[in-house]
């Protein structure tokens, strides 16, 4: 790669904040999430490569923030979908074989899902599943933990990325709302808890369990830099949810077919009531996915609880849906994804701290991240308390500077795809030699 120039990137970017607010599409692209002094304007990707507006190429670990769990434009999705615009068009807004066709692949594998429906985002399918378990239940309030992210919906963007003034006592955390715009009554449905501290949540059952509907998590949480749950804390929710009429919500939006044909509950070996999932689901078309135990789901069978969408069941994403889980099912795949992203990880650390820095390695398989500690976060508080943001934003802007793209807030992950190789790999690690030790010049 040759100099790093961004030109025609900041140049996009002053034509772009004409008329997109903010200059993106996306707040998580914007100066904001650490793109800074402006984002970056890609022209093209080609499976684990991306080339931006100036010619730059790098060796791409955001994959879309997820959804590319087959690299950039895998031929066997491409051709699955254009065979559909060229045989069928790309949408009927009534029924056709790929809708049930794409179910049947995501029942077949994922132990906790009976029946489903398909949407088009994570937040729509989080927001239908919230909805579902208040209405099987007949109770309101819902259970979150901090830090967690479930989408940007009103009634559960809160407590994502609040200060921690705000939030008050570990064993009595505040409903802080995510965003200005977001009404305070709908904090009242809201129960907050730190995640990993079964005392203070069982505590918190006993005095509120006939009110909550629902405990929802990310099994691993990779909107918190991929912190793990503690050994048994996911067998936890389970008993607890039986015990106290309570429904348990795995949001898989990350997690399901990226840590295995059987998500986070088939890893874990815990089945929620009901699961969400997106991003790796379709490959990188818009589509998104909510079902459970057929007791459950029954309510929407019969009518019961209501789950609309103009877009559901596009045949362009049921196709998309149908190639993806086909190119997973080929022997290998996950042992693939699992060696490459091990190898990063591991080869990262092992970068760092031969640097002086300290260096822990956090997430499962082709989920990544590196935190400059000496040892895991194991909640949202940990992280806001002992996290080294700095140091990650540095070394995050001089890996971009050598070729390698990957997501800049040090609360996200790295994600590995199935284009993803050895020479990747090295690249990537040959280029963390040279960016940390200009990050231990500027600290």
């Amino acid at each position: 790669m040759g100099e790093y120039v961004t030109e025609k990137s900041r140049e996009a970017f002053e034509r772009a904040k004409r008329t997109l607010a903010g200059g993106v599409g996306s707040v998580h692209r914007s100066p904001m999430a650490g793109f800074g002094p402006h984002p970056l304007y890609f022209e093209r990707g080609e499976g684990s490569r991306l080339w931006d507006v100036d010619g730059n190429e790098y060796v791409d670990y955001m994959l879309g923030f997820g959804p590319l769990l087959l690299g950039h434009r895998p031929s066997e999705l491409i051709a699955a979908v254009e065979e559909v615009i060229e045989q069928r068009g790309t949408m009927f807004g009534l029924c056709h074989n790929l809708e049930y066709e794409a179910a049947e692949k995501v029942v077949e594998h994922l132990p906790a899902v009976d029946l489903l429906r398909f949407a088009n985002s994570g937040t729509e399918a989080v927001t239908a599943a919230i909805r579902l378990a208040r209405g099987y239940t007949g109770k309101e309030k819902i259970l979150r933990f901090e830090g967690h992210y479930h989408g940007w919906a009103d009634i559960i963007h809160w407590n994502v990325r609040s200060p921690l003034g705000a939030i008050g006592l570990r064993q009595a955390p505040r409903a802080v709302p995510g965003t200005s715009g977001i009404p305070d009554s709908y904090g009242k449905c809201l129960v907050i808890q730190p995640w990993n501290d079964p005392e203070v949540l069982e505590k918190t059952v006993k005095r509120q369990g006939h009110e909550i509907a629902a405990i929802i998590t990310e099994p691993l949480m990779c909107n918190l830099g991929a912190t793990a749950a503690k050994d048994g804390y996911l067998r936890f929710l389970r008993e607890i949810c039986d015990a106290n009429d309570m429904l348990l919500i795995f949001d898989e939006v990350v997690t399901a077919f990226r840590l295995g044909l059987n998500g986070a509950q088939g890893y874990y070996g815990v089945n929620p009531d009901i699961t969400t999932m997106a991003k790796a689901l379709g490959g990188g078309y818009p589509v998104a996915a909510f079902g459970g135990r057929r007791e459950v789901m029954e309510l929407m069978a019969d009518f019961r609880v209501s789950h609309d969408g103009t877009y559901n069941t596009s045949p362009l994403c049921m196709a998309a849906v149908k190639a993806t889980i086909s190119a997973l099912e080929e022997p290998g795949v996950y042992e693939g994804l699992f060696a490459m992203g091990d190898r990063l990880r591991n080869g990262l650390v092992e970068v760092i701290r031969q640097a002086g820095l300290p260096a822990v390695g956090q997430g499962v398989g082709p989920v990544v991240q590196i935190w400059f500690e000496e040892s895991p976060i194991v909640d949202y508080r940990d992280a806001m308390t002992r996290s080294s943001p700095a140091t990650y934003a540095l070394f995050s802007k001089a890996m971009f500077k050598r070729g390698v793209v990957f997501n800049a807030s040090q609360m996200g992950v790295w994600y590995i795809s199935t284009a993803h190789r050895r020479e990747d790999i090295d690249f990537t690690l040959d280029a963390a030699r040279d960016a940390i030790e200009e990050v231990k010049g500027q600290l």
